[in-house]
């Protein structure tokens, strides 16, 4: 790489680096002014607070990459074609996409980067910050629907309905798996707790041998099996951004072998890959928009780089509600504004002066 496409590297990682600390800052403070009343509430001292926001970090920094090197892209590149710095580099034979090569090979590295820390290093940053949160969480939910817990001895637990007051589950299902295998499946219209353990209601049991199945009815059924206590259908799930990809992708799994659905799940699966590479797209969509925007000044440019991160967003989210409701396949869903945007920003590019 010669002394001038790193020149140029040099300033766009500076570039994109004061604007991630910004966005960064941003939303610490945000977060801080709506939750102030409550840390003043439960008397936390200064080290819990800090703790949450250190760990609030990665979180943050994935979820405002595209914004960070779209504005470091407009300010890279605005600021070369402002000074003549990029006309001259034209002059002396240099095209436009050498220029811009290092940069976008960069922003590639930095996806895959982020890609990699979507995986578990992010999620256990969340677990971590959700662990030093100082604001008490909301108690369980009374009703719940669309359960799945996994119990002890390879049991699996499906419940469609769960109502806490009442202790009473229905449309059970209870797998238990040996070695990776189904070895036993139990059905049941109602799960009550009994004060001491679980009575099925109103069900059939099968056993899954080599010679075939065995099935049996039953009226009522105790679970003795079951370790699973009542407090247990009433505490929250692990939110998806606290759940590392393996684990994810366990839990889709489960869903779908139980017949469940788990939409909304490979949404989200997908999103992880689809998000950190969108890093990429906003690089290639704002470098030859910075050529249409040399004479912009710096907050012209941050204007412009947040109604671009509007339009982003806004489309990710639209798209996202889209999967998550099978008006579109969950995969593509996510993908569609990054292809979108990555079209625009080829196009310009290919305008652009060379």
């Amino acid at each position: 790489m010669t002394i001038l496409l790193r020149y140029v590297l040099r300033k766009f990682m500076v570039d994109a680096a004061i604007s991630a600390f910004a966005f960064v800052v941003i939303f610490i403070v945000v977060d801080l002014s709506n939750q102030i009343s409550a840390y003043l509430d439960e008397a936390a001292d200064l080290s819990s607070i800090v703790a949450y926001y250190a760990w609030s970090v990665p979180y943050f920094l994935f979820l405002t990459l595209p914004m960070s090197l779209l504005l470091g892209s407009l300010f890279c590149i605005g600021g070369l074609s402002r000074r003549n710095e990029l006309s001259a580099m034209k002059a002396s034979g240099v095209s436009l996409y050498r220029v811009l090569l290092p940069i976008q090979v960069f922003a590639l590295l930095l996806s895959g980067a982020a890609w990699a820390a979507s995986w578990s290093w992010i999620p256990m940053a969340n677990r971590v910050r959700a662990e030093n949160s100082v604001v008490p969480t909301s108690p369980g939910r009374q009703r719940r629907i669309q359960l799945v817990l996994r119990d002890v001895e390879g049991q699996v637990v499906s419940l469609g309905e769960y109502k806490a007051k009442e202790r009473r589950g229905k449309r059970v299902t209870i797998d238990r798996y040996a070695e990776g295998d189904l070895v036993q499946k139990i059905r049941a219209d109602e799960m009550v707790w009994t004060g001491t353990e679980w009575s099925l209601i109103g069900g059939e049991r099968r056993e899954l041998v080599s010679a075939g199945e065995r099935v049996a009815a039953f009226d009522t059924l105790r679970a003795t099996h079951l370790t699973l206590m009542p407090d247990d259908f009433i505490r929250e799930a692990r939110p998806v951004e606290q759940r590392d990809t393996e684990e994810l992708q366990r839990l889709i799994d489960r869903k779908q072998m139980n017949g469940k659905e788990a939409t909304r799940d490979r949404v989200e699966l997908a999103l992880r890959t689809a998000f950190s590479f969108s890093g990429l797209v906003m690089v290639l969509f704002g470098l030859p928009l910075s050529s249409y925007t040399r004479r912009a000044s710096r907050p012209l440019q941050v204007g412009i780089c947040l109604l671009i991160s509007f339009v982003f967003y806004g489309s990710m989210q639209a798209f996202r509600a889209m999967g998550w409701n099978g008006i579109i396949d969950p995969t593509a869903s996510v993908w569609i504004p990054n292809a979108v945007f990555l079209m625009v920003g080829g196009l310009m590019l290919k305008r652009a002066h060379t």
